[in-house]
């Protein structure tokens, strides 16, 4: 069975507020959501209608993979020092 979309972009911050640590502030989180979108390309998607939403499977599989590069710079940092 299919996940369920989160549409639109409060229902986007709601989801991520977890993962990112968002601010209470809407404008402040939307903002730090693009920011990771464009920095690291977040898997925020667009409807015809230009409406944002997030598959979470897809987010999760994209988090994973990030979190593994994460640590692998953090392990590469640690060793050359």
């Amino acid at each position: 069975m299919g996940s369920v979309w989160h549409v639109g972009r409060k229902a986007i911050i709601e989801y991520l507020r977890p993962y990112l640590d968002l601010s209470d502030d809407f404008t402040v989180a939307w903002r730090k959501v693009r920011r990771w979108r464009i920095n690291y390309g977040l898997p925020i998607l667009h409807q015809p209608n230009t409406i944002p939403y997030i598959d979470p499977e897809e987010f999760v599989m994209w988090w994973k993979t990030y979190l593994k590069k994460r640590k692998a710079q953090q392990v590469g940092k640690n060793q050359s020092a």
